[in-house]
């Protein structure tokens, strides 16, 4: 298999997520007991982040946490992680605060905040690895794909595709028909 069906099955393959895709529509428990595993592992949690992520959030987290209680509340959390760069959807981080939140209710402590950072940079990863996948195929290298193209390699490449089944896939790919598509856009469709 080459490198452009590898990356075709990738994206094709969307339906089948897991925790190790990284995408950000998982279960918050099951997101914050995976990520609690490797987190609270010295060895895993060196590998995550160089020494100079480690200070720059423990610095930032010491920032934002106005009352020097060693925790910040959901909104110093959201002001904080859009401080560092890592902005969440309002409802996802709602959810993943209150799975971090400790057990007298008073907030999070900063071990969560590297939680929270490891989760947005598995997804951007994905993200990046997804429009890899795309460019291999932009011939003109536009950023957009011709749709027939697509849909031909759909149909001849990696797993392959019925015809019914590509354009079953081209509706979600080119909604308006229009004969090509901004693939940037497909990749925030395939995480979303």
């Amino acid at each position: 298999m080459n490198q452009t069906q590898t990356n075709l099955s990738q994206v094709r393959q969307k339906e089948k997520v897991s925790l190790n895709d990284g995408l950000p529509k998982i279960d918050p428990r099951t997101v914050i007991e995976e990520l609690k595993s490797h987190l609270y592992s010295d060895d895993n949690f060196k590998k995550l982040f160089s020494d100079a992520e480690d200070k720059k959030y423990r610095e930032n987290f010491q920032l934002f946490d106005r009352d020097n209680d060693e925790r910040i509340n959901f909104t110093e959390l959201q002001e904080l992680l859009t401080s560092i760069g890592y902005v969440f959807d309002e409802q996802e981080l709602s959810e993943l605060y209150r799975e971090l939140e400790d057990s007298e209710g008073q907030g999070i402590r900063s071990d969560a905040l590297f939680i929270l950072v490891s989760k947005k940079k598995r997804e951007q990863d994905r993200e990046e690895q997804l429009i890899e996948a795309f460019k291999s195929v932009d011939l003109e290298n536009t950023g957009y794909i011709q749709s027939e193209y697509f849909k031909e390699l759909l149909m001849t490449m990696g797993y392959r595709f019925t015809e019914d089944e590509a354009d079953e896939y081209m509706k979600f790919i080119d909604p308006k028909n229009e004969g090509k598509f901004l693939y940037i856009d497909i990749v925030k469709k395939i995480l979303k």
